[in-house]
Order: structure tokens, then sequence, then C-alpha cells
């Protein structure tokens, strides 16, 4: 099936609402160096909701702050960064998630050295642990290429589970990618590789996927989002330019169920994107137009979920859903209507 940008968006379900005050995150609220503020992971801390949140400054330094609010909508940031590269990272960390488990929090996130000695390195998936979002131990960096990992909530058959996407940058770079499962022991020694969703399944992902935010548990299964990519047939709609002018990538996010016991098993999926961009601050042209990237969700003692996500690659927005609607939804539309 041949996609086109307008036809995507009007598949977009009625089941996530965008926050009227986005984007709640922008440049003018970080109080240091910032050309971009994006991508961020969402979690709790001492009641408050908090974002780590993915800032390039002016310098051309990648790194990660921290924002904190009483509702979830009107966030302070921190006046100085959490996390910044090591000398192997090369002024550069990306894209982070964050989940909770004993007490601790597990962030993920992606090394891209970008200075021309360590270029042929490749990207790199990496972990650390805090108690407090401020102080970070790292604890795990993969081999190349991987990237876009996510840390299961709690640890299924006595091990830490995680989704991630590892990449072929080197060997196969006109091929897409896929999302897997692995599992540690311990955070550092990962195994147990197995596929949960190829690309090739994916239509509006048939440049790439990968995870999104951090899995939910449901009686139905591990309620988890993933991000697609794809170039569509049109460059333009309604007047805006997709990313470049010649055809370029279009980020959505998708839903699916997995399997509590075997979570590299699918149990239902929507075939069409469940958030695609369509306001002004997602297909804005001024950086990375047409993108809406979640990293962070948090659940809500109402049975709500607030998904905050990167728009256009240059502010944060965040849209709400109720999570039985999400799951009786993938569960009535698990179809592969859209597959190519």
């Amino acid at each position: 099936m041949k996609l086109d940008f307008a036809s995507l968006t009007s598949l977009e379900p009625a089941l996530l609402r965008r926050c009227p005050e986005n984007p709640i995150l922008t440049t003018e609220d970080i109080p240091y160096s910032c050309k971009r503020v994006y991508n961020p992971a969402a979690t709790r801390l001492n009641g408050r909701y908090a974002l780590v949140i993915r800032v390039d400054s002016h310098e051309g330094e990648q790194m990660l702050g921290l924002a904190l609010s009483d509702d979830g909508i009107h966030f302070t940031v921190e006046p100085e960064p959490i996390l910044r590269p090591d000398a192997s990272e090369c002024g550069h960390l990306n894209d982070p998630r964050i989940t909770m488990i004993d007490g601790e929090y597990i962030l993920t996130y992606c090394s891209d050295p970008q200075e021309d000695n360590l270029r042929e390195e490749g990207i790199f998936l990496c972990i650390a642990r805090s108690r407090d979002l401020r102080h970070w131990e790292r604890i795990y960096r993969s081999l190349p290429d991987n990237r876009n990992a996510v840390v299961f909530p709690e640890k299924i058959n006595g091990k830490f589970a995680r989704l991630e996407r590892p990449f072929r940058r080197a060997y196969r770079p006109e091929n897409g990618y896929d999302i897997w499962f692995s599992d540690s022991p311990d955070l550092e020694y990962w195994g147990n590789h197995h596929l949960v969703l190829s690309y090739l399944d994916v239509a509006w992902g048939s440049h790439k996927i990968g995870p999104a935010a951090p899995p939910i548990k449901t009686g139905a299964g591990w309620l988890t989002f993933f991000h697609g990519a794809f170039v569509p047939e049109e460059c333009t709609a309604d007047g805006w330019k997709i990313w470049p002018p010649e055809g370029g990538k279009v980020y959505c996010a998708g839903l699916m169920l997995l399997d509590l016991q075997k979570p590299w098993l699918i149990r239902a999926r929507c075939p069409f994107p469940v958030l695609t961009p369509r306001m002004e601050y997602e297909l804005a042209p001024r950086y990375r137009p047409n993108v809406v990237f979640p990293c962070g969700i948090i659940p809500e003692p109402d049975g709500s979920v607030k998904i905050y996500y990167g728009a256009s690659d240059i502010c944060i927005a965040m849209a709400t859903a109720h999570i039985d609607q999400l799951v009786e939804y993938c569960m009535t539309h698990s179809t592969d209507s859209l597959k190519q």
C-alpha cells in the first residue's frame, strides 16, 4: 500500500488527547545553552513529575537535563545538566528512557560520537543508574550499532528485560531496522535475544522502527508504544514541506501488546499509528519537521497515562490517554490491513 502524508494522519484515532498547552517545554525554558530540547524520558521523583530531557547546546554538545513539575504540564528545568558526555562519548548523549526498579532509576541513552577520529566506532546504547536522578553511575555500553532501548518496569522470569533497536549501519545501510528483546541478570551482560517486530511488517515504518517508552503492564499484556519512520509518496501536506523537499522521513508512534511472560511475542498490534505529526509544532520546518517521538510515559492512579514526546526535534509535548481504551483499541484493531 502506498502511504501519503495526508491519508496517514487521517487514520490517527481519537485515543490520545494532546495537551492544549503544547509544547510544554521549548528552548526558552532551558537556563543554559540550548539550541534544541526534545525526546524526554519520564518518571516520578518524590511525588513530582520528572523529565530527563535531551538538550542540544549551541556549542554542539548533547547532554541530559532534569525538569520537575507538580502537575505534569508546567515544568521547571534545573539550572545545570544532570549528565554530560564523558571522554568516550565525545560530546554526544541523546534520546533517554527511564525506568524505576527496586527503588533505583535505570536510564538508557544513546552515545553517538561525532568526532572524526571516533566516527567509525559507531553508535552505542548505554545504561546508567541513580537513586536521585542527579548522580549517575555508568554501568553498560553496548557493541555498535544500537540505540532506543527501554527497560521493562519489573524483572521478567527473574531478569532485567529490555526492548532495543540494533542496526546494521556499516554492513546493510540500505535496510530498515527492527525491534529486539534481550534480558540480563545484572544490567551489564545481555542475552536471550529474540526478534519482536520487523520493519517489514510496519507499512509506516518502512525506513526504521524502534521502542518508544517503557512498557506498561496490563492484564492483556505489556502495553508498548513504538516509533516508525517512512518516506511518504507525497512531499507536501497542507502547505507544509516534508523534510527535505525531495522526500524525507515522517516519524509516527504505534501501539502493541506483548506477552507478559514472553515479551518477544506480540499479542496484538495496531497496523496504523496512534500518534502522527499534525499540529504546527510537530510539523514546523525549523529543523526536522514531521516528527512525533515518544520517550516517556507516566501512569496515573485513575488509569490514565501521560505520554511525553519530542516534536520536530525542537520541543517537548504531552498527550493523555486511558490505559483501558488503549488496550481495547489495540486488541480490536489488531490486523495487518496496512501491511505493504
